[in-house]
């Protein structure tokens, strides 16, 4: 009895009569290597576990906290840092918007790879998305703090837990905290009406006019 391979086959419109086998593991031939995908979990890993350390360590004991204060960063008081009320508070956001990406960036990355859809297109990605998340999370608190973005009765916006729920939220959810932004800005540099310029980047393409010849024998 002859051997039986399993393999897919494709018919080519232009030899419609012959039969082409496809390796079972072309699919998975933009795949990344399994001791890529092994760095970048050991990484994930690592970098979530250092933000979770840094922001444990630098919330204050005492609510609200005090002006100013030392902080150790390292077992054994090694490394320590004098920290103001206002570096914490804008260290409290940074590593808060970067675990809310960093969420963003596990959830991701374990769906991926146990699907087996992880692309090497998407590796900057993993490095990035904290990063832009602990951006995008100084800029809005700074829009808190500068009074464009009103707590209308709800939590206290200052306290470190109002802070680092907003700034987790803003990385978690980098779209909907753009769009705010953008809305934001819309409303407070809103024109009543459309600005020309004197000589744009973009000119309106303008259409030359064209003239049709009756005949032969006509005149422009």
């Amino acid at each position: 009895m002859p051997d039986v391979i399993a393999s897919a086959t494709v018919l080519t419109a232009e030899s419609p009569d012959v039969v082409q086998p496809v390796p079972r593991d072309a699919a998975a031939s933009d795949q990344l290597p399994i001791a890529v995908v092994a760095r970048l979990t050991a990484y994930i890993f690592l970098f979530g576990f250092a933000l979770l350390y840094l922001l444990i360590k630098i919330w204050p004991g005492t609510v609200p906290p005090a002006d100013q204060s030392t902080i150790s960063l390292a077992w054994g008081g090694r490394l320590r840092v004098h920290l103001w009320i206002e570096t914490r508070y804008l260290l409290i956001v940074a590593l808060s918007g970067a675990i809310g990406s960093f969420i963003h960036v596990a959830t991701s990355f374990a769906d991926f790879v146990g699907n087996r859809k992880l692309k090497p297109s998407w590796e900057v990605w993993y490095f990035l998305r904290p990063l832009i998340g602990a951006a995008l999370a100084i800029v809005v608190y700074f829009v808190i703090r500068g009074g464009l973005i009103s707590s209308n009765g709800g939590p206290d916006p200052m306290s470190p837990y109002g802070l680092a729920a907003t700034a987790g939220m803003c990385g978690l959810f980098s779209k909907q905290a753009s769009d705010k932004l953008q809305e934001i800005f819309e409303e407070a540099f809103r024109t009543k009406e459309r600005v020309e310029r004197a000589d744009p980047l973009s000119p309106e393409p303008v259409t030359a006019g064209i003239t049709v010849n009756s005949g032969p024998g006509s005149h422009p």
